[in-house]
């Protein structure tokens, strides 16, 4: 089985599943992942109250099929593949899934934020560099 097993030991994938260790870096990692993953839904349901379109193509469409209950179902499907890919990647892999994740979660929670603000009229424009 490709991921966390050792070459010396002979486990099953159940019993690597339940003796996974949570690192320093992963557990910073999952801090930042789901503060962000918070804010962004937040901001993603102050965003609609407000008036603004979902930007992204899978959760719009979720949420005009489903209705909120949609968009629960996406972020659910998205945490399910995230610990997914962290308990089956090797820690080195799994460190770079977790931060790239993190990353693109933060840079959704600045880009919403701007734009809440741009469309409430608190700032006019932002320079990008």
């Amino acid at each position: 089985m490709p991921g966390k097993a050792n070459p010396e030991t002979d486990e099953s994938a159940v019993t690597l599943w339940w003796e996974h260790h949570l690192s320093h870096t992963h557990a910073v990692l999952w801090t930042v992942i789901l503060v962000a993953t918070v804010g962004d839904i937040l901001l993603t349901m102050t965003g609609l109250t407000v008036g603004l379109q979902e930007g992204n193509v899978v959760v719009s469409r979720m949420l005009a099929e489903f209705g909120l209950a949609g968009f629960w179902l996406v972020k659910f499907g998205a945490m399910l593949w995230l610990v997914a890919g962290w308990r089956l990647l090797s820690e080195y892999n799994a460190t770079v899934f977790l931060a790239l994740f993190a990353v693109v979660t933060l840079a959704v929670v600045a880009y919403n934020a701007v734009t809440i603000l741009q469309y409430r009229g608190v700032i006019t424009a932002v320079a990008v560099f």
